[in-house]
């Protein structure tokens, strides 16, 4: 722009003087400055008006317009229907560590009570209390993550240590996922771009970005007349095996604030088939007991990590099920023994299972018995 203005006032004016110091060029740079600050200005507001070039504040005023606001930051939970984080004893009953000072045959576990991990960077809370059978070796606890966002995320088995008595071991046997930062600018401009599609009414559009919502549903099934003419059903298919209460509550109001892809509809789970197993591990001559209990709890671990890559629909594969166990002893363990496998509280021939399209395993919790023992 100087250089422009210079050459502008030596060719069509009597102005020659325009060096370094001279007042012809002091006012020239003095003007052209304030001229390209508004230039900038002018660029910036430009490109904010835009879905593709705004940014921060100006996308949130673009939102509003749309009536399509920024998704908040949410903070990491899960209840005890979705069997995440579990406390546990080794030996003896979960019940004689934690006892119920009102019922002599329960045990109690303390809405407040602190589950994190071991470096103790991350925090949740037992969000409720929850009682339980004395006898009961291992128990499911709700939690709440003390603050929000995706930091607060954990993956599998992150959650080690608790404020409780110190003979109680504690697991997140799934990882949790739910959390969420606020919602990006890349994130909020899909959505406000995909809103003008998605808003004359409920269309495919519509009902998959209200589906796809939340963090731990990987991917959503639309199932068009699933209960007669106008009606669709919305199948959830989680991250890990088994979908949250919270994500079910959410996606269905998320599905109800759009108009009608049919005239009713419902967020439903996958079927879920739940298991029971037991194992015996045949522990060599003279193998100390310390060894043999390690031995149980990583099998636990390994029967449970096997069952969950079981993907919707898909296959229990008694070999691989074999292996996954193998995997996981040591040389203290001389051979392994399948005794006993239930699916749905019914005893089930030791063989290989094929699930239906909308099946997925689940660990039967609500047994008396463990969902998985290995004696």
């Amino acid at each position: 722009m100087n250089s422009d203005s210079i050459r502008y006032l030596q060719e069509h004016t009597d102005i020659t003087f325009t060096t370094e110091g001279s007042i012809s060029r002091a006012l020239l740079e003095a003007n052209n400055l304030e001229v390209s600050r508004m230039q900038e200005f002018i660029v910036a507001t430009a490109g904010n008006t835009f879905i593709d070039t705004a940014t921060g504040f100006y996308l949130d005023l673009i939102g509003e317009m749309l009536g399509v606001r920024r998704l908040p930051k949410i903070s990491s939970s899960t209840s005890i229907d979705d069997q995440v984080v579990l406390f546990s004893v080794a030996t003896g009953r979960l019940g004689d560590h934690l006892a119920n000072p009102t019922n002599a045959n329960q045990g109690l576990i303390t809405a407040g009570t602190k589950v994190q991990t071991a470096d103790s960077t991350i925090v949740y809370e037992v969000s409720e209390d929850v009682t339980f059978n004395k006898n009961l070796k291992e128990v499911y606890v709700p939690v709440l993550a003390e603050s929000s966002g995706e930091f607060y995320n954990v993956g599998k088995g992150r959650l080690t240590s608790h404020s409780g008595p110190i003979a109680i071991s504690v697991t997140n046997v799934k990882a949790i996922t739910n959390g969420s930062d606020e919602e990006t600018d890349k994130q909020y401009r899909f959505r406000l771009s995909n809103n003008l599609s998605a808003s004359p009414t409920a269309n495919e559009v519509a009902v998959r970005l209200a589906a796809l919502g939340n963090p731990d549903v990987a991917n959503v099934q639309l199932r068009k007349f699933a209960r007669g003419a106008g009606t669709f059903d919305v199948l959830l298919v989680p991250v890990g095996n088994q979908v949250s209460s919270r994500s079910l509550e959410i996606t269905q109001q998320a599905i109800d604030r759009v108009s009608a892809f049919g005239i009713n509809s419902r967020v439903i789970q996958p079927t879920y088939i739940k298991f029971r197993l037991t194992v015996q591990l045949l522990a060599n001559r003279g193998t100390r007991s310390g060894s043999v209990d390690s031995n149980i709890l990583r099998v636990k671990s390994a029967i449970l990590d096997y069952f969950e890559t079981i993907p919707i629909g898909g296959e229990l594969v008694i070999n691989r099920l074999r292996a996954a166990v193998v995997s996981a002893i040591s040389e203290d363990i001389r051979d392994i023994k399948i005794l006993e496998l239930c699916l749905n509280g019914r005893a089930h021939i030791i063989r290989n299972f094929k699930l239906k399209p909308d099946e997925l395993f689940t660990p039967d919790v609500n047994s008396d018995t463990e969902a998985v023992q290995v004696v």
